[in-house]
């Protein structure tokens, strides 16, 4: 395909193509993407998604060969001609120009001369001929703006030269006193003094008008264009924000859905990490920057790296989680033990709150309260089993007193049943059981001991129910240490 002028200047990095519609924007895609152009992180021309409508846009190559878009052509620069769609493809008919900025007041921009249609009428009614200007960019039209500096005023006369000499001269009549002899020549010296003082007066008042009178209007037009400029850059900023804001998310989602889920779910998959725990994960926007990824449109080593580090931020807070929850149950195991509350403590429950966000402490706090709340309890109903008992001994029924003797002996044999077992050193419960139930304390395995597996061969004989319930015990271990295994032979 050879190419046209324009499109030379184009892929020369000198021209812009302005484009006024998506009919246009996606023949100038295809075009661009017949000559395998990228965008400035990599990605192909042919993905570019922009739309043109009810707006104009040009755009253009940079000087290091990467395609750029601009939704105003006064952002190109001055380095660039901004060419109009039916000059790069002349084969599109009907072509309608617009005004750059858009509406019915604004300027339209010409075609160059070469391709304007010749007036029918030129050869048969006189027409004059009037010289035709192209209405320049804004940023043409901003660089010739000259804001000038100050240059100070060109006034005539002498008066800073003769100021102090006269000064001098008028102070010699300071004091004098006035006598026959110098009445008239004083008379006449009033006189000339207060008419130059007039003319003085007159003339400083006009000179510092004449001077304010261009400085007022300097001043004037800097505040117009400011004010000028605030009103457009105000909403044309936060139209800009608004559409970086949309980007920067949608890119954010393909990121999410591309890269980041695909390895969370893994690490659930690898119980490594939970839904819950997963939604712990901060995604930062600084990921979703230019700086983020390379010319060739992949993460840059330090994305990377980002990344991955809260991928193991949140394992270790998933890990740190397990430990507080073991934590937990192990608390609650060793506080019914030591205090004989058997199953009248839920560990679930304590498990339940810490998932819902209370702290540890918050829980500890939690248990210790219900803990005594408990014991409280069983010792008001033994008090007030206590006092039934003395109420009934003072009854002379002999029946009565037979009942609180069996009561008093079921009690005993109820105590007696419980069987604790004893650190022989530090006194510190073990482990306590009764007919129905067995709870013990979990051993910690000291650091020097850390990663080393251990062997015991043990043999055993007893009752069916203490086989059985031994053999819950292992199984139960098994479970909750990955390294305990044990067989039956």
């Amino acid at each position: 395909m050879q190419l046209n002028k324009v499109q030379n200047e184009f892929l020369g990095c000198t021209s812009a193509i302005a484009v006024d519609n998506q009919e246009q924007f996606l023949k100038l895609k295809e075009w661009m993407g017949i000559q395998n152009l990228f965008l400035q992180d990599g990605t192909p021309v042919t993905q570019l998604n922009t739309d043109v409508t009810n707006k104009r846009v040009a755009f253009y190559r940079d000087d290091i060969g990467m395609f750029v878009g601009y939704d105003h052509p006064a952002n190109i620069g001055m380095n660039y001609s901004i060419k109009e769609f039916n000059e790069a493809f002349p084969e599109t008919k009907n072509y309608e120009q617009r005004s750059l900025f858009g509406g019915d007041d604004a300027a339209s921009i010409r075609a160059p001369e070469d391709d304007l249609v010749a007036d029918p009428m030129e050869d048969i009614v006189e027409t004059e001929v009037k010289e035709v200007k192209n209405e320049l960019s804004l940023a043409d039209t901003l660089n010739q703006l000259e804001v000038g500096k100050i240059t100070p005023a060109t006034i005539t006369g002498n008066v800073i030269e003769f100021k102090d000499t006269v000064i001098n001269a008028i102070n010699k009549y300071k004091n004098i006193v006035v006598t026959q002899d110098n009445f008239k020549e004083l008379t006449d010296t009033r006189a000339d003094l207060n008419n130059k003082k007039k003319i003085i007066t007159e003339n400083r008042k006009n000179i510092k008008n004449e001077a304010l009178r261009e400085i007022n209007e300097v001043y004037d037009a800097m505040t117009d264009i400011i004010k000028a400029i605030d009103d457009v850059v105000g909403p044309l900023d936060s139209e800009i924000k608004g559409f970086e804001a949309k980007e920067k998310e949608a890119l954010k989602q393909k990121m999410m859905e591309t890269t980041i889920n695909p390895t969370l779910d893994m690490l659930i998959k690898q119980e490594m990490l939970d839904d819950d725990t997963r939604k712990e994960f901060t995604f930062k926007p600084s990921w979703t920057n230019v700086s983020a990824f390379t010319k060739t449109g992949n993460l840059t080593k330090k994305t990377t790296d980002e990344i991955n580090a809260e991928l193991n931020r949140i394992v270790e807070l998933y890990n740190q989680k397990q430990k507080d929850i073991e934590t937990i149950k192990s608390t609650v195991t060793q506080l019914s033990i030591a205090h004989g509350l058997d199953a009248q403590l839920n560990v679930d429950t304590y498990v339940e709150l810490y998932k819902k966000g209370t702290s540890m402490p918050d829980v500890q706090q939690r248990i210790n309260r219900d803990v005594e709340m408990i014991k409280n309890a069983v010792q008001k109903e033994a008090d007030k089993k206590a006092q039934e008992i003395v109420s009934k001994q003072q009854m002379p029924n002999h029946e009565q007193n037979t009942e609180i003797a069996e009561n008093t002996s079921q009690e005993q044999n109820k105590q007696s049943n419980i069987t604790v077992l004893t650190d022989d050193k530090t006194g510190e419960v073990l482990a306590k059981g009764n007919d129905h139930q067995i709870l013990a304390q979990i051993a910690p395995t000291p650091e020097k001991f850390e990663g080393k597996i251990y062997e015991y061969t043990y043999s055993f004989s007893g009752s069916f129910g203490a086989i059985k319930t031994f053999s819950n015990i292992l199984k139960l271990l098994s479970m909750m240490f990955k390294d305990f295994k044990y067989e039956r032979k």
